[in-house]
């Protein structure tokens, strides 16, 4: 499998693939093959429009691009915000849910494309 290259541009939760903008999941969150992002509320966070026109994207593509990220953490040690790396891989995900207090989750069914 030959790695695409992937471009994003930082505050964007989306990332181009083949001229494709494909929504952006940390691997943090992750426990193969689920994966859970509680988006619990964090001061200046994302709006709650922003968030579900992600989920909205991931619904309707079924597609994600998986990133290795430095995770941030406020003084309780809870996360508040990652530094994207790298990018990993595009998945194909199913079971898209998502809830304003419990979060976005869904499962990967299997890997597409390596990613650079």
């Amino acid at each position: 499998m030959s790695a695409k290259k992937a471009r994003g541009s930082r505050g964007s939760w989306f990332a181009t693939v083949d001229g494709n903008e494909l929504p952006c999941v940390h691997k943090h969150w992750l426990k193969w093959p689920h994966y859970h992002d509680p988006f619990k509320p964090v001061e200046n966070g994302p709006s709650l429009t922003k968030i579900q026109e992600y989920v909205q994207a991931i619904e309707q593509e079924k597609l994600v691009i998986l990133t290795d990220d430095t995770v941030h953490r406020d003084q309780e040690g809870a996360v508040s915000g990652f530094t994207r790396e790298n990018y990993v891989a595009i998945f194909a995900v199913e079971d898209v849910r998502f809830d304003p207090e419990t979060g976005l989750k869904f499962t990967i069914t299997h890997r597409l494309s390596d990613l650079q």
